[in-house]
């Protein structure tokens, strides 16, 4: 958030002008040197200046406010916008809502006044705004559409008349990724942003809008922050709940929307762990006639659907009832049942199916089994790019994968981030990575060798030495149990002419030091030709050149450089390819100047190449040796591959994250590895 130029001038102008009005008097009586009209008279000339002092300092404050209000207005514009289209794509083709219903749990103590004790999705927001304080935790069964009606709130509280200038914006957070070990506020505005920096939001004008209480927070997935193993003492949840039981604005219990899965929530109470000062509402199962008019709302064919709707009103509390008494639910069985031949556009099944099935897991597994397959065909862009099973088995690997991460402050359960997901090859990866550097260390070792005579000059000692320790160090990266978050290369800030000029700095010390460097390297040269013959120009002119060359390219690369905290926010592929970039942007130009220095252009290359990988790219080139050491577990093209399945709607996209359209899909895949 801008900070105006006046503040501090005028506050320290207004101190000094008050110390001078009292130094002045003091003097004027203690050594009567007039009388005091006097001096007041000679002071008078200074107050314009005072004036000027105050109206500066009070208009700071007047554009101080209207900055912060027209971030308020800002933010709510972005999350109006990005949670709009989170829910038009878990709503699925047509937009069909079902107009789910809630009942209140009335908790033992600390629950929060205005609670009606029944309400719905479409009075969602009139619900939450009649509660004192406005804290609410929404529960309900896995499915039961908790995420859905949080989105419905965000929005209707974003829309007039439900908002006005003064009402905090709702954000919503993801509580997986929570480190509780940070304190809440200070997370809440590193998320705010990291979700919306490429919209202006700094971290600046984020941690104004949090300690001004202009944000609520809409905590999404308590129960994602844990297993069940996980001993309730070293639970992150249980650290949560404490952090919100403290959270405070100036009028008491700050506002909160919590969602979390009844049974982690229940699970909690018992331990009597529960946000206090709240309302807690818990999702209804969807009745039979909700249901029916749903599955006929999605349909171009309502009369296939008779059978099923048949035994919904006939057996209410049947398997068949009970197994679609979820929006997740009813979502797989209109996906499933609505896909067609691509040649002929027949109907491949018969909604009739379900009839048939004994138990509710039997019509769990059927509609997940026919999910997979119908969400690739009704593709929006690509329909059936993959093959079915390629599909499933690809998904399923990942789901194994994940079911292994134990979800911490650093890593979750739930989020597939594909420069961390290198470890799901185990042992393999850091062996085939250190088999890769041996590789390239050979190849540009035996075109050092090819080109250098063998022998003793300085030249030819330090160069050896070079090629000797950089050999060494790459192989020590290549073996580290660790990899450092990526660092990207911003290329398309070079379109923008503020960022081209923010780059100025950066080459100008690049320039600098590469002069200085070159400097050295090309008196080194020269003082190997021998005093004998003179101080050798050549060397000193190749030192200069090649420094201001190699400075430019790093000073560039180091300018175009963030960090994943501070690049703006794009598909999860970018911070891979954007960590080799950088790594190519470093390492190709500084090895190609070494190689025209000692062993030749195919030598510079390959050694550049591997200094790029091995020493500024870590992070992609790991993912790149995870690629090759799963061929056959995933596909060569991985990120275009999790692209393309979540526009089928099978993933969705939270920060650099893929995650499964429902964890009841990760969980089915986890145990069905094959169709």
């Amino acid at each position: 958030m801008r900070r105006s130029r006046t503040r501090r001038p005028a506050a320290i102008y207004a101190v000094l002008q008050a110390v001078a009005v009292v130094l002045a008097l003091w003097l004027s009586k203690h050594f009567q040197v007039a009388r005091l009209s006097a001096t007041l008279v000679a002071l008078a000339p200074t107050l314009p200046g005072a004036c000027l002092a105050w109206f500066a300092y009070r208009d700071d404050r007047r554009e101080a406010a209207a900055d912060t209000d027209a971030k308020v207005k800002a933010l709510a514009g972005f999350v109006g916008k990005a949670e709009a289209e989170q829910r038009a794509q878990l709503i699925g083709p047509g937009a069909h809502r079902i107009d789910v219903t809630f009942h209140q749990r009335t908790e033992p103590a600390n629950n929060a006044t205005g609670a009606a004790p029944y309400g719905r999705l479409t009075d969602i927001v009139s619900y939450y705004q009649n509660l004192r304080p406005a804290r609410l935790a929404i529960t309900g069964k896995p499915g039961a559409g908790k995420t859905l009606l949080a989105l419905d709130l965000i929005l209707g509280l974003l829309a007039p008349p439900g908002r006005s200038d003064t009402d905090p914006v709702p954000v919503r957070f993801s509580l997986a990724d929570w480190n509780t070990d940070r304190p809440l506020q200070e997370w809440l505005a590193h998320q705010i942003h990291q979700q919306f920096r490429d919209k202006g939001i700094t971290l600046a004008d984020a941690t104004t809008l949090v300690d001004g209480y202009h944000v609520l927070p809409v905590l999404d997935g308590l129960d994602e922050m844990d297993t069940d193993t996980t001993p309730a003492g070293r639970r992150r949840a249980v650290r949560a709940l404490e952090k919100l039981n403290d959270y405070q604005d100036p009028t008491g219990m700050a506002p909160i929307v919590l969602t979390c899965r009844t049974k982690q929530y229940e699970d909690l109470a018992s331990l009597d762990l529960r946000m206090r000062e709240a309302a807690r509402i818990q999702l209804n199962d969807v009745s039979p006639g909700h249901a029916a008019a749903y599955l006929i709302a999605r349909s171009t064919n309502p009369d296939r659907w008779d059978p099923v709707i048949d035994t919904f009103r006939d057996a209410p509390g049947g398997t068949l009832a009970r197994s679609l008494a979820t929006p997740w639910r009813l979502n797989l069985a209109a996906t499933a049942y609505e896909e067609r031949h691509p040649d002929t556009q027949a109907y491949l099944r018969e909604p009739d199916n379900l009839n048939t099935l004994a138990s509710p897991r039997a019509v769990r597994d059927h509609l997940l089994a026919r999910y997979l397959p119908a969400a690739a065909h009704q593709h929006p862009t690509h329909p059936n790019r993959y093959r079915p099973d390629q599909t499933h088995h690809w998904l399923a690997a990942l789901a194994a994968h994940l079911a292994t991460t134990a979800p911490t402050s650093t890593a979750s359960s739930t989020d597939i981030v594909l420069h961390q997901l290198w470890p799901m090859a185990g042992r393999r990866v850091r062996t085939a990575d250190t088999l890769l550097a041996a590789l390239l260390i050979l190849l540009f070792t035996t075109l050092f060798l090819s080109r250098v005579p063998i022998d003793f000059s300085f030249t030819q000692l330090f160069n050896t030495s070079v090629v000797v320790l950089f050999a060494l160090g790459t192989i020590r990266q290549a073996t580290r149990p660790l990899i450092p978050e990526p660092q990207t290369l911003q290329l398309p800030q070079l379109r923008n002419p503020a960022h081209r000029r923010q780059l100025a700095p950066y080459i100008t010390f690049g320039l600098v030091v590469g002069l200085v460097l070159g400097l050295v390297v090309g008196l080194m040269f020269g003082l190997e030709s021998g005093f004998a013959f003179g101080l050798s120009s050549g060397g000193i002119a190749f030192g200069l050149v090649s420094g201001l060359v190699v400075g430019f390219a790093f000073g560039l690369a180091v300018g175009l450089t963030r960090s994943l905290e501070d690049a703006p926010p794009t598909d999860p592929r970018h911070p891979v390819w954007g960590n080799l970039a950088r790594g190519l942007a470093f390492g190709l130009p500084a090895g190609l100047v070494f190689g025209l220095s000692s062993g030749g252009i195919a030598f510079g290359l390959a050694f550049g190449l591997t200094g790029g990988l091995y020493y500024f790219a870590g992070a992609s080139r790991r993912y790149l040796v995870l690629l090759l050491c799963t061929r056959g577990r995933l596909p060569w093209h991985l990120g275009t591959f999790l692209n393309w399945a979540y526009g089928a709607g099978l993933l969705r996209i939270s920060g650099v994250a893929y995650q499964f359209r429902h964890r009841e899909l990760q969980d089915w895949l986890t145990t069905h590895p094959t169709p």
